[in-house]
């Protein structure tokens, strides 16, 4: 039986029908030119050369700049200072040491008692004088060179240098590195995976164009979605290339801090800092990260997009959500950050995907099972909430498709995946359990609410008391936003132990009497999921200049890679996001995309009468409705998930029959030939 997926000459569907007779080229014709096909043997050494031809020009005029590490006795004032550096055949450079070029680290493995000042350094400096004032009494222990790209894997780059240490009459100390060593011989991670990926994506292009055998053929059948993933990688990319390492905010940077001294705490969920560690960990820098995501999202959004098109989504509706998400800066800044929330969204595009291939198939087999399972397990370790969303969705799916065997293999990889992380593996790392002050976030933002009341009574007064001042309490209640609650208050930590059902006993009783300050404070919290513009919004880290980076303890800074393009895409970013009004709402808040998913789903409920293939994006739809009813702050990583698929949720509503392929058809991929 023909596919309903095989359009007819004339746009419609063909019918099942034996095949038509296909008529013989007339006689004496000539026959239809064929490309040349070339082994794949020469293509793979066609590709080698390119790679060798473009890596000088990333070796040496690509990336951040390199770094100076100097470290020495602590000290309790703010250094000055001034740097000359010569490159090969240039002569030498000098300029004064900002605040950002001395700023003191005392962490990243440094010795209790010392410090490190880490100064940036042009790629191709050769030697390096570095004179810093008010260090009499300061020798300089070490000097290492490190490029940020990544690791060096030869060379002594990672190792101390040898350097002279003068001390001038003027109370100076001057510093003098006369070998820094860089060059192309200096072989880092970067130059490793630029070569790996550049030499393959040659080969697999070539070989899609003009190759034969088995690599051709998977090009070839990779070319449907990689066209999709294209303009985002590209786009994503430049994002990341401009704000080098990434959008880095105060949770992965406390969590890279554990990951260099051991001490594990599930404040921030352990199972992030793990992938954390996996993708940053080869090149010592929280920089990968971004870069894997924007690979991670180009692929599963081109595959989702290579499924509507299957479902007959319009070519116009399916270029739309490229450009869309190519040119959305809310996009793009949430796929380039290291916070939780990008992997968590990555894992809900990743649900729509197979449910997507699943309903167009109308089975469940094994491998779409276990790919379920795995998104449904990152879903439910990469938050603390995240098993609101995978739970219901686990269900749904057993509902759903309870005539295939496979469902069960989907609940193996998720029931015996959490057993086996939260268990055995967490007890191997020593994971310390989330401290109460989290675990009751939501209770302690309404226990301000309760603070506030007029009518307070003594049994009300004296438990929050026990906590903090009623003082503190009314005056750091923010309905927008527990933070300060949390943070830098004289909160009674180690007393919220084991008080839980006390504190909600007194909340309950507090609510039923006043079930207008309750609902007053919902609606506050979660302004931003439903108000499109008059609203509190955290969009990332933007501490000016470029800085994507919160301050930390560990040295990390940021060092754009596009210094030209970077201050064009902050601009567009905050310049958007400052004006309160359509550019504000069409660029950033989120309640815009809310409601145009509900549109979506009102036109798919009336054009499939029928609620079941909406399965598809239940994990969008579940997270927004657990952040209306969890949501302890104003943020925009929160609902990426939201403003990610609405352009693909719009164009799902777009296909032929609301998007209805038949409960139980088989498309013809899934026909032996």
């Amino acid at each position: 039986m023909a596919s309903v997926n095989d359009p007819s000459p004339l746009g419609g569907e063909t019918q099942a029908g034996p095949p038509m007779p296909v008529a013989p080229p007339p006689e004496g014709a000539p026959p239809e030119p064929r490309a040349r096909r070339v082994p794949s043997t020469w293509l793979k050494w066609i590709a080698l050369g390119l790679t060798l031809a473009l890596w000088p020009a990333f070796k040496l005029a690509l990336g951040p700049q390199s770094e100076l590490r100097v470290r020495f006795a602590k000290v309790g004032w703010g250094l000055t200072g001034q740097l000359t550096t010569a490159s090969r055949g240039g002569p030498p450079e000098s300029r004064p040491l900002t605040e950002e070029d001395l700023t003191q680290v005392l962490e990243d493995g440094i010795p209790e008692g010392l410090q490190e000042v880490r100064i940036p350094l042009p790629r191709d400096s050769r030697r390096a004088e570095l004179t810093l004032w008010k260090m009499e009494d300061r020798p300089i222990l070490e000097v290492t060179w490190v490029p940020l790209r990544g690791t060096v894997l030869s060379g002594p780059g990672v190792r101390p240098l040898p350097f002279e240490d003068a001390l001038n009459p003027d109370g100076s100390r001057t510093v003098r590195v006369d070998r820094l060593r860089p060059g192309p011989w200096n072989v880092d991670t970067a130059d490793l995976l630029f070569a790996g990926v550049t030499w393959a994506l040659a080969w697999l292009l070539l070989a899609a164009r003009r190759g034969e055998g088995r690599a051709a053929a998977f090009a070839r059948r990779q070319g449907r979605w990689a066209r999709y993933a294209v303009a985002p990688l590209v786009a994503w990319a430049l994002w990341w290339l401009a704000f080098f390492p990434g959008i880095l905010s105060y949770d992965p940077l406390i969590q890279w801090l554990q990951l260099r001294t051991g001490q594990f705490e599930d404040w921030h969920p352990a199972f992030h800092t793990a992938y954390l560690w996996l993708i940053g960990g080869p090149f010592d820098s929280l920089a990968a990260v971004g870069l894997a995501q924007v690979a991670l999202f180009a692929a599963l959004l081109g595959k989702a997009l290579e499924e509507l098109e299957q479902w007959r989504v319009p070519a116009w509706a399916r270029w739309a959500v490229v450009a869309w998400v190519s040119l959305s800066p809310a996009v793009s800044i949430n796929v380039i950050a290291a916070w939780k929330d990008a992997p968590f969204t990555a894992a809900c595009l990743g649900t729509v995907w197979v449910l997507l291939r699943t309903e167009r198939r109308g089975r469940l087999d094994r491998a779409s099972a276990v790919a379920l399972g795995v998104f449904l397990l990152c879903l439910t370790l990469l938050r603390h909430n995240g098993v609101v969303i995978s739970v219901p969705l686990l269900a749904t799916c057993a509902w759903r498709y309870s005539k295939d065997r496979a469902r069960r293999t989907a609940a193996l990889v998720v029931v015996g995946g959490v057993l086996l992380v939260r268990g055995p593996l967490y007890s191997a790392a020593n994971v310390a359990p989330p401290p109460p002050e989290l675990t009751q976030v939501l209770l302690l933002h309404r226990l301000g609410v309760v603070a506030n009341a007029p009518d307070l009574t003594p049994e009300e007064a004296r438990v929050l008391s026990s906590l903090m001042p009623l003082e503190e309490w009314r005056a750091r209640y923010d309905c927008g936003s527990v933070a300060r609650i949390i943070f830098g208050s004289p909160l009674d930590r180690p007393g919220l132990k084991g008080r839980a059902m006390e504190l909600l006993g007194l909340l309950w009783e507090h609510a039923k009497r006043h079930p207008e300050a309750m609902l007053q404070h919902q609606l506050c919290v979660t302004r931003y999921a439903w108000d499109p513009v008059l609203s509190a919004l955290y969009i990332g880290p933007f501490n000016g200049k470029g800085n994507t980076v919160d301050p930390n303890r560990v040295g990390v800074k940021p060092h754009s890679w596009l210094p030209g393009l970077r201050p064009l895409l902050e601009d567009f970013a905050l310049g958007t996001y400052a004006q309160v009004g359509w550019p504000r709402a069409t660029f950033w808040q989120p309640a815009p995309s809310v409601y145009l998913c509900l549109a979506a789903w009102l036109v798919l409920a009336w054009r499939r009468r029928g609620l079941a293939v909406l399965i598809i994006f239940q994990a969008i739809v579940l997270n927004h409705l657990a952040w209306l009813l969890l949501s302890p702050n104003p943020d925009l990583r929160f609902l990426f998930p939201t403003v990610l698929s609405a352009p693909l949720l719009l164009a799902f509503a777009l296909a032929p029959g609301g998007g209805v392929y038949g409960p139980h058809q088989v498309d013809s991929s899934n026909v032996a030939a």
